[in-house]
């Protein structure tokens, strides 16, 4: 199973795996043709299901997941689940790196995350993972009954807090946080070992306010995750089974790798420990040999496996990732999606200017504005709009790729002391107000509106995600320009996303949230008691 876009998917997903022990390369000797035809998104194609009265199957998957590749080879070829969404159904498969909005919406189920939708586009069920072919027959053949399964999705925002009440949600994350920690392994999680690069990159704040045991922690889990780090061609992986780091997922996604440059080059800035500078830079040069398009651009993931987007022989991740550099290259180099996104790129600049900053190298720096420079002649207009993909302009625009581009281009200008990227950032921001603030929450909303959007995907969320993201830009940028209308900004965005109800959504993945909170001076830190 693959990972999801939210923390809590993991542990179900990565269960389902293990009872579906299914091999692609013996799906492949012994399947049949399918007998269906995927559609892409469009509004014709919903337009379409409408116009016929058939249900809508979307299959939400990624291109690197070990586990779509499965569901394809088995599932998707099964013979009565073919005839099934021929006669009764349009199914369409979209790509959820390429549609933020879909991932953030589906995210609790997957990937991959099935949706059976009615004709005119209303939910009537979501499932998560891996679905064997005698399952997905039962599900359909609900749907077609007139049935539905809808399982609870997140919770939606609850009426929003007063901007004084964020301590109080800071010390509730902190305790939580505290509770999900593995004393044994490090990590936060119990079933699932991710590695959540925002949660050491916390406790590192939290050590340098003194606390002498979240410094221990922040050392225990950077030493024990680095089990899940590529010894021959640097990258971490996606995350490990089984409650150790032992039984990876080998899918390297930028977010995973952007996050943990940081941890880890944060990390040997508070210990000086020479393994931890060698982990970040592992995974810089990782990305420079592997995630780097030739004109400066950031690439976005790469596949666990060998041959799961051809018909080469398949290589598991597990075989493939025990060869060295020439007995991995001899099977081919797994598929990488070289679509350049602005969040991930985003993501990426940033985690290159930490690495800079504490090292003292001028390489990722350069690396880090050659990026930039790059994302912004071919993603960014000059009034700040953002587009996710510089090759295709058209839909809608999404906050996770101005936050996270916008919090970039601040680095960038702090580092460097030039103010002409902190001009492009201010532009970015008033483009966030202009097409993504809910002036009735102050929260912002995953996407602009997309007038070609029907039924349930009409409705705008306001994912705590993006939203964050959203407010650790803006108070980056208040610091940075000394406007203190930023940091206002932050903080309204806070209070409108930031309940007791999201916090327990997250489950352990506090850092972000922490680290946004104490980016506006809302963690109480033991010495700032009665300030």
């Amino acid at each position: 199973m693959c990972a999801c876009a939210h923390p809590q998917s993991a542990p179900s997903t990565a269960a389902a795996a293990r009872d579906n022990n299914v091999d692609i390369a013996v799906a492949r000797a012994g399947g049949t043709a399918q007998r269906f035809r995927w559609e892409a998104w469009s509004p014709e194609v919903f337009a379409r299901a409408a116009r016929e009265h058939r249900f809508i199957l979307v299959d939400g998957a990624a291109e690197w997941c070990h586990w779509c590749h499965v569901m394809d080879e088995t599932t998707y070829r099964d013979a009565a689940v073919g005839d099934q969404l021929r006669q009764h159904f349009v199914a369409i498969r979209v790509d959820v790196d390429q549609r933020p909005d879909i991932a953030e919406r589906y995210g609790d189920w997957g990937w991959p995350a099935t949706v059976v939708l009615s004709p005119d586009a209303q939910e009537l069920g979501k499932f998560r993972g891996y679905l064997p072919p005698e399952r997905l027959r039962e599900i359909l053949a609900e749907a077609i009954a007139g049935g539905t399964a809808a399982q609870t999705s997140r919770p939606a925002i609850a009426p929003a807090p007063r901007t004084e009440a964020l301590p109080w949600i800071a010390a509730l994350a902190l305790r939580d946080l505290d509770h999900f920690y593995d004393d044994d392994n490090g990590g936060w999680g119990f079933r699932i070992k991710a590695p959540i690069g925002d949660n050491v990159v916390f406790e590192l704040r939290r050590a340098a306010h003194g606390d002498a045991q979240a410094a221990a922690r922040a050392a225990l889990t950077l030493d024990k995750q680095r089990a899940i780090v590529d010894p021959v061609w640097g990258g971490i992986y996606q995350y490990s089974v089984g409650g150790n780091w032992n039984e990876p997922h080998f899918e390297k996604l930028m977010a995973y790798q952007a996050r943990n440059l940081e941890a880890y080059a944060r990390g040997y800035a508070h210990g000086h420990q020479p393994a931890a500078l060698a982990t970040a830079r592992g995974i810089a040069g990782y990305l420079d040999r592997f995630l780097s398009a030739p004109d400066g651009g950031f690439y976005t993931n790469q596949d666990a496996d060998v041959g799961a987007h051809d018909q080469r022989r398949f290589v598991e991740g597990r075989a493939y990732y025990q060869r060295d550099d020439a007995g991995r290259r001899a099977l081919g180099i797994p598929w990488i999606d070289t679509h350049v996104y602005a969040r991930e790129n985003g993501m990426a600049i940033a985690a290159m200017i930490v690495l800079a900053e504490v090292t003292g190298d001028a390489a990722p720096l350069a690396r880090a504005r050659r990026a930039a420079e790059r994302v912004l002649r071919t993603h960014v207009s000059d009034d700040g709009e953002v587009w996710h993909d510089g090759d295709r302009r058209e839909g809608p625009r999404f906050l996770a790729d101005h936050a996270e581009l916008g919090l970039a281009l601040v680095r960038v200008g702090e580092a460097t002391g030039d103010a002409a990227w902190l001009t492009r950032a201010r532009a970015i921001a008033a483009r966030m107000e202009t097409s993504l603030l809910d002036p009735a929450t102050g929260a912002y909303y995953a996407q602009t509106v997309d007038d070609n959007a029907v039924g349930v995907f009409a409705h705008r969320r306001q994912p705590l995600e993006d939203n964050l993201a959203a407010a650790r830009f803006f108070a980056a940028l208040g610091r940075a320009t000394h406007d203190a209308a930023f940091r206002a900004r932050a903080e309204r965005t806070l209070a409108a996303v930031l309940t007791p109800e999201a916090l327990e959504h997250q489950g352990s993945w506090l850092g972000a949230v922490l680290l946004a909170l104490d980016d506006i001076g809302a963690v109480p830190w033991p010495n700032q008691a009665g300030t």
